[in-house]
């Protein structure tokens, strides 16, 4: 605590000199789960607790250097026993972008990374922890082109020979990715690449990578948007097997009134045919580092390959945005569940329709700086959800939160 103290003096000492922001954020929310994300049966009973997030962040300009810092404490309401000073203080963020020119720049060090929809890439809001990268971003604007390309090589630990990683075996030793984005008049047009490599479990030394990449083309008018992506996966996985998967997603969104906005549309992430015993090649689409929590429903039954048994998932949904007021917001969502894939339980191709989900939200901006916000979300389950997820379809599953967010800015200087 006394380092940031005094990093905190160090920045005001700037003052005259430079711009910066120091802003703090308080995010409690309260859950209450009964069904939340697998199937309730009789011997369980439902979970309630509060998380909170606290940070500080703190920005800083001048000349052609950019940096941020941001230390974050996360904790569920009474997890560390009373009069004993646990530390969780950690770094959220830490980087610098330093402008080369006026069309290139650079930024690296621990940075949170996200884009488009954040289908596969997300900065994770909700999440309390959140998520960042360590990496080197080389960034590009000029006539309306936008390029970025980021570079990450991840070690546990300073080594004085090897470059062994199976400390951290499950997360990635090296990225690469591509954005590149250009709007044409009503029409925007994204190419998004991703390259990650996992060190083979039992090896020092092999890496398997895997490529993920795709176009995003959208197009809006005064009354309706439209919003189409496609997604090709190849390589290999951390195991060594073969994939080749893909994704597709559709949007189409329309304005009824200045007060209602409707959006249907539908996901398809590829999934393995258990009836194709030839097949060696795994087709499961992963989302990778993207949101889990922003798609196929709140209660967050759905995301990476092992939430459907490798299966894939086919999600349509619908959703309605109703702007009660200027500071709130209420939502109305729709999802139907089905499997890609056949999948084989007791010898027998079960139904591939999972269930249906309802989610209901709401936002509230009371202040520039005071925000509320709270679901609640159910899920009618077939029995096919009890083979994928476990518990018992023939009981009703429920969860609902709500959340306060203050994220006042505590000081700010400008020149």
């Amino acid at each position: 605590m006394k380092k940031i103290l005094i990093l905190l003096g160090l920045i005001v000492s700037l003052n005259s000199y430079s711009q910066f922001e120091i802003q703090g954020v308080v995010r409690p929310r309260a859950e209450y789960r009964n069904g939340y994300s697998t199937l309730r049966d009789s011997l369980v009973e439902f979970a309630g607790f509060v998380t909170q997030r606290t940070r500080l962040n703190i920005k800083f300009t001048k000349g052609i250097i950019k940096s941020a810092i941001s230390f974050y404490d996360f904790r569920v309401w009474g997890d560390q026993p009373l009069k004993n000073d646990l530390s969780s203080v950690g770094l959220n963020e830490g980087w610098v972008e330093i402008a080369a020119t006026r069309t290139l720049a650079v930024k690296f060090g621990r940075q949170a990374v996200g884009y488009d929809n954040y289908r596969l890439f997300s900065k994770v809001n909700w999440n309390q922890i959140g998520a960042a990268h360590d990496l080197v971003l080389l960034k590009y604007r000029n006539n309306g082109w936008i390029l970025d390309f980021g570079a990450a090589y991840n070690q546990s630990s300073v080594a004085k020979f090897g470059t062994d990683y199976s400390e951290l075996i499950k997360n990635y030793k090296t990225l690469n990715f591509l954005w590149l984005r250009r709007q044409f008049g009503k029409a925007d047009i994204a190419f998004q690449s991703i390259a990650d490599g996992y060190q083979k479990e039992g090896t020092k030394s092999t890496i398997y990578i895997r490529y993920t990449g795709g176009f995003i083309v959208k197009y809006k008018e005064e009354k309706w948007d439209v919003a189409t992506r496609g997604f090709y996966q190849g390589g290999k996985l951390q195991t060594g097997q073969d994939v080749s998967a893909y994704y597709l997603n559709l949007d189409l969104g329309v304005k009824l009134s200045n007060k209602f906005r409707i959006l249907g549309g539908f996901e398809s992430l590829s999934g393995n045919d258990a009836t194709d015993s030839l097949n060696k090649t795994d087709r499961a689409f992963n989302i990778l580092y993207g949101s889990r929590h922003k798609f196929n429903g709140t209660m967050d039954y759905f995301s990476v390959p092992v939430t459907t048994k490798r299966a894939g998932l086919v999600n349509p949904y619908l959703k309605l945005k109703f702007n009660a007021s200027k500071k709130v917001d209420i939502f109305a969502d729709y999802y139907f569940f089905r499997l890609y894939g056949d999948f084989v339980n007791d010898g027998e191709i079960i139904d591939k329709n999972l269930g249906n989900e309802i989610d209901l939200k709401f936002k509230a901006r009371i202040l520039k700086y005071l925000k509320l916000e709270g679901g609640y979300s159910f899920l009618i389950a077939t029995k096919s959800m009890e083979v994928i997820k476990g518990g018992d379809s023939s009981y009703f599953n429920s969860w609902a939160y709500f959340m306060i967010t203050v994220d006042p800015v505590l000081f700010t200087s400008k020149k």
